[in-house]
């Protein structure tokens, strides 16, 4: 049974991007403790995407959240644990199945603060008969 996931990487990839909007830079994540405020882009993936996340936590800790808009129509609540940002977006129509139909995708993120590289896990939840997943890697880069 094939599937195909349709545009979940570069859905993917839009989502990642506002992740790091609440990362910063490399040299800000390791010297400030604030979160950073901003608009994001992807390296890899769904050139051109861009993400604005905006985030009340004063200081970057475990729990702070950063809310995230695409540029795609879709928004997300990122949630800091452990040195990682992590999300989920479900994109409706993001697999066809065997039959031709669509099926929705659960897209999950998650961002290392420090490098801005992360990994992103794209699963049809089964709703076409065996589900599918999908694994990519991305890095974010702040444009704004």
């Amino acid at each position: 049974m094939k599937r195909t996931i349709t545009g979940v990487l570069g859905a993917a990839s839009v989502v990642a991007a506002g992740a790091v909007a609440v990362l910063g830079s490399p040299a800000a994540a390791n010297a400030d403790s604030s979160p950073i405020n901003g608009t994001f882009a992807v390296i890899g993936g769904d050139d051109g995407a861009v993400v604005t996340a905006t985030s009340s936590c004063p200081v970057l800790v475990d729990g702070c959240t950063a809310n995230l808009v695409s540029t795609v129509g879709w928004t997300s609540v990122a949630t800091y644990s452990n040195g990682r940002w992590n999300f989920t977006v479900t994109k409706p129509d993001g697999v066809v199945c065997d039959d031709g139909s669509y099926a929705p995708v659960r897209i999950a993120y998650s961002i290392d603060a420090a490098t801005l590289t992360g990994s992103l896990t794209a699963d049809s939840n089964g709703d076409c008969p065996g589900g599918q997943i999908t694994q990519a890697p991305f890095q974010l880069k702040r444009v704004s």
